[in-house]
């Protein structure tokens, strides 16, 4: 595979970021010439490791040359998720790149309806915008759930407070979602990156996929303890808690912008269609109990 690989340069843009960074380093280890587009001043953020196996470039203008596909992994507003990712696939066109992954990495969000998060908004924009202008590069998004991590289920969703032991539902918590490490995500994504078939223009992986209750009795299992269920109302409920808050503090997105993310996974709109994670046998993702034994108690 490795030798097969050398044939391949993959340009990744986001590589400072935490996800960045994994995807470089599994990038790395399948022996790809790896090329890093950076802005100024960014070089300093990444791993040393990743510095000495990389290609670096500031240069928009150069960088997309000879390159087998390029993986966004950027977050921002609509100037960066929008914008920028519409000039760089313009760039990608031009040099004849096969392939376009864009920085999505998130629940199904082509099923949100608009306004329902801001954030999958734009990342539906630039999805429709991208199709017009893509040409002959193969956009494929991925698209993985929720992050099965510490800073985002168990942190940013505001879905669970652990130090407390507890998880808060709005609605009946029967609804499907689908979650998946941060580590198993990137893997994914270089595989996508790096195969040599045609992909379809959306491909779902998955850790684990369960509701709410099955949610909380997975973790229950990786903590060794027991969490206690808070219920926070009705899901019409929390579409007014929502309200409420943006109107409230409407430039602190922090104070609502979760809330829409663990909407859209307990309603059931942000479900994933059937997983394909055979189509990458080498990875072996994990879901939400083994995660919590390895992590979250060891640490």
């Amino acid at each position: 595979m490795k030798k097969q690989n050398q044939n391949k340069a993959v340009l990744l843009i986001g590589s400072s970021g935490k996800l960045g960074g994994m995807i470089a380093r599994e990038l790395i280890k399948k022996g790809v010439n790896l090329r890093l587009l950076l802005r100024p001043g960014s070089r300093k953020k990444l791993a040393e490791d990743i510095i000495e196996a990389s290609e670096i470039t500031e240069n928009e203008a150069n960088a997309f040359n000879n390159v087998y596909s390029v993986i966004s992994a950027v977050q921002g507003g609509p100037e960066t998720i929008i914008n920028d990712q519409l000039r760089w696939l313009q760039a990608a066109k031009e040099a004849g790149v096969k392939r376009f992954i864009p920085s999505d990495y998130s629940f199904n969000f082509f099923n949100l309806e608009e306004g329902a998060n801001i954030n999958s908004d734009w990342r539906r924009s630039f999805a429709l915008q991208a199709e017009d202008r893509k040409g002959n590069v193969e956009i494929v998004h991925i698209l993985n759930g929720a992050f099965l991590d510490k800073d985002v289920l168990f942190g940013f969703l505001g879905a669970f407070n652990l130090e407390k032991g507890e998880a808060y539902l709005w609605g009946n918590g029967n609804e499907k979602m689908e979650v998946t490490t941060y580590a198993d995500t990137a893997a994914y994504i270089a595989e996508a990156a790096l195969d040599d078939d045609s992909l379809p223009d959306k491909l779902f992986f998955a850790g684990d996929s369960l509701n709410f209750h099955e949610l909380v009795k997975s973790s229950e299992a990786g903590l060794g303890s027991a969490i206690t269920i808070r219920k926070m109302g009705t899901l019409e409920d929390l579409n007014t808690e929502i309200s409420q808050r943006m109107q409230t503090h409407p430039k602190n997105i922090f104070a609502w912008l979760p809330l829409m993310y663990w909407r859209a996974m307990l309603n059931g709109k942000g479900r994933l269609e059937a997983p394909m994670n055979e189509r990458y046998p080498n990875v072996n993702p994990i879901g939400v109990t083994d995660y919590l034994r390895q992590t979250v108690i060891t640490e």
